[in-house]
Order: C-alpha cells, then structure tokens, then sequence
C-alpha cells in the first residue's frame, strides 16, 4: 500500500492506494516551517493513522515548508508513525512536477493562492525561479490578483458596476482590509479569497485585462528565464491556472509556447506516478 499526502497550510490531502483499492481523507494542514515537532506527532497519531485502514509499505509527504533541513525532519517524524513504511518527503512543487510531467521533461508551474514553477528533467528539479510570495512575485497568483483587484476598488479604478458589486458582496471598506491584509495572519488567503469575484466578472474588459496582464507577467518573470523554454511543454496546477485556462492558453499560443496539461489538484495524478514507479 502506498500512502500519499498532498499538503498545504490549510489542509492536507491523503490516499491510501493499491493496484486494487483506495481510500482518501482529509486532516488539517501540516507545514513543519511553522509546527514543531510535538505538534505534528500529534497530528499524526490522532488524526492519520486511526483512518488508515491498512498500514502503508511507502509514505509519500508532499507539502508546502517542505525545503532543505525541513525535508530530513518531516521524514524522521514520519518514521515514528510508519515505522516498517519507506518515508520519502518532498516539495509541493516536486509533487507538481511529478503530477505534471511525470517521467518527462518540462515546466511545471502552480498558480494557485501563490505561484512557483520549475525546471524538471524528468526525475529531479534542475531549475527553480524563486516565487518570492505575493508582495515582491507570485504573479499571476490568487493573492496577487486579489490585492490588484482590492487595489483598484480602493483607489475607484473599477467600473461602477463591479464596484457596486464588490461593495455589495463583501461590505469591506479601507480599515477592514488594511487590516487584514497588514494585521492579521495569512494575507495571502484573504486576497485569494477574491478570485471568486474575479472569475465571475471575468466578460469585463478590465478585469480581463488584469488577469491577462498578471498571468503574462508570470510567464515573462519566471518561465522566459528558463533555458530552452519555447521547446518545452509547459504545465499548469492549481485552480486559478484550472479556472482561467483559457486566458493562459491564449497567452501561450501568442508566445509559441507549447501547453500541456492543466489540472486543478496534484493528487490523481501523483497516485497515477506512484503506481506506475512500482
């Protein structure tokens, strides 16, 4: 049996899986850049392996925090809940280049509530263009559109009739999301939180533009400075990549750049990898 778990600060996707059954559940996210070692013990013990019906021969851990030091560190905590387990943790951008690419070359990217790509042979990272969150990069990324969109509601750039929506919807004036977004924790999921709003005024010509504008500014900022990149295929995760596919579509074609999938979670397709690896 193979255990996959697909992490972020939120919430932390798992499947257990065989040739012949699987079985998925759902605990709170697990990100050890901010949780001790206690913390995720416990979560372990108590939220995981009381749902595993079987015990797993191979634990695979993919989440956010998952850099340098921290890799050997979730590994040796795993070990202690999956002691006979194979224990392998990793980036969630390994996981979506795996999900991605799976045993081919190419670029994969994750425009979600942030954004972050990278350049992979095919078995490891070779590339990666630092995302540096959404105050200094994650263009084209859920926080970032929603802070551009935030912004022109605040300095009256919108179309009344989107401002009148906006207003309307959310009831949020200048202290509210100043506060938010420089008072309270984890900005970058209020701002994401408007992608929503986006979406469903996507026909209007400026919010359209934005969109186009920030998704083009990824593309420009992060995947023009890969080596080779026109002859690579390009690939996509994250719902605001699967949501807006068309405008990135578009983008690409005017660039000649060739695009490959486009998927909204990692998860079916790490499972696919993982059997296939067997």
């Amino acid at each position: 049996m193979v255990l996959i778990a697909d992490s972020g600060s939120t919430k932390t996707d798992w499947k257990l899986v065989d040739k012949s059954e699987e079985y998925s559940f759902q605990t709170k996210g697990i990100n050890p850049f901010y949780m001790n070692d206690g913390e995720i013990e416990l979560e372990l013990k108590n939220m995981v392996v009381p749902q595993l019906k079987k015990s797993p021969d191979e634990v695979y851990f993919y989440g956010a925090g998952i850099i340098s030091e921290q890799k050997n560190r979730m590994e040796k905590i795993l070990s202690k809940s999956f002691k006979n387990a194979s224990i392998e943790a990793e980036s969630d951008l390994l996981a979506a280049a795996r999900a991605l690419c799976g045993n081919q070359k190419g670029i994969a990217c994750i425009i979600g509530t942030g954004a972050n790509s990278c350049l992979y042979d095919g078995e490891k990272i070779i590339d990666n263009i630092p995302p540096l969150g959404f105050i200094q990069g994650d263009e084209g990324s859920g926080a970032v559109l929603g802070k551009k969109l935030v912004t022109m509601y605040l300095k009256r750039e919108l179309p009344k009739n989107i401002a009148d929506a906006f207003h309307k919807e959310y009831d949020l004036d200048v202290s509210d999301i100043l506060k938010k977004v420089y008072k309270e924790a984890f900005p970058n999921r209020f701002l994401a939180n408007f992608t929503k709003f986006i979406y469903q005024h996507i026909s209007d010509e400026l919010i359209y533009q934005m969109v186009y504008n920030s998704f083009n500014e990824f593309l420009v900022r992060n995947v023009f400075k890969y080596e080779d990149y026109q002859k690579r295929t390009l690939h996509f995760v994250g719902s605001v990549a699967f949501y807006f596919k068309e405008i990135l579509i578009e983008i690409a074609n005017e660039h000649e750049l060739k695009i490959g999938n486009i998927i909204r979670s990692p998860m079916n397709n790490l499972v696919k990898y993982h059997l296939n690896q067997q």
